[in-house]
């Protein structure tokens, strides 16, 4: 019969007219650019908002609660070395200036930073493995079609990030407002002159160090636990 003998000729002309790929050409072609990969993770943050809230508002009461800590110990030990005599008579008469030099009270206070620190920590990646968990479906998919680990690794680290920069600014911005106003409260007019701008900038840039490694490092464990995930697993998996 002539049949099978054409098909298998035409099968041997379709094979030589497409040309062999390697490994690496293939390899190649599922790495997509950076700029997509940032399109991508802040087009999942606006589609999931109210998760993204949440990972957000924990990021901002730590970095708050952080900020507020190390501005008002600041404020605190400039009064005992730049403020007024009169003002330094009122907070000694007040006993507020005392806990300046109170090493125990110092120690406990940023013990209690620390502390906030690591609850939110916990509470960041929980909301991050949890959003590897709703995203099965999605991420199988992106893997049949050819992504590779490292894409998926580096859009949950840059959808963290994210989300870090915009908690750790807000936080920050706030920290600042409580600790002033109880500066304000405390220390009247001298308040602005009682942190210099020096020590300011370094507190800040400590606690957005500190806001973007919290939250990226959260995030490591999920990104790895998606990464690894089989894409037949992932499709069929049902939430």
């Amino acid at each position: 019969m002539p049949l099978p003998s054409a098909i298998s000729n035409r099968r041997s002309a379709i094979g030589e007219s497409i040309p062999a790929r390697s490994p690496d050409d293939l390899q190649r072609q599922a790495v997509l650019p950076l700029r997509k990969a940032v399109r991508i993770a802040w087009r999942n943050i606006r589609i999931r908002w109210w998760r993204s809230l949440l990972v957000t508002s924990g990021i901002i009461l730590a970095l708050a609660f952080l900020t507020y800590i190390l501005c008002s110990d600041s404020l605190l030990r400039g009064a005992a070395r730049f403020g007024s005599e009169q003002l330094q008579q009122s907070l000694v008469r007040d006993g507020i200036l005392s806990t300046a030099s109170d090493h125990d009270a110092r120690v406990q206070t940023f013990w209690m930073a620390g502390i906030a620190l690591l609850i939110s920590f916990i509470g960041i990646l929980n909301a991050m493995v949890m959003s590897v968990t709703e995203r099965f479906r999605e991420i199988g998919t992106m893997k049949c079609l050819g992504a590779l680990d490292s894409f998926i690794v580096k859009l949950y680290l840059l959808e963290s990030l994210f989300q870090g920069m915009v908690g750790t600014a807000a936080g920050m911005i706030l920290g600042i407002g409580l600790a002033y106003g109880e500066g304000f409260s405390l220390f009247g007019g001298e308040t602005w002159a009682l942190m210099p701008a020096v020590s300011l900038a370094k507190i800040l840039l400590g606690c957005a160090l500190t806001g973007l490694a919290l939250t990226v490092a959260s995030a490591v464990y999920p990104a790895y636990c998606a990464a690894k995930m089989e894409p037949v697993d992932a499709m069929r998996s049902e939430v």
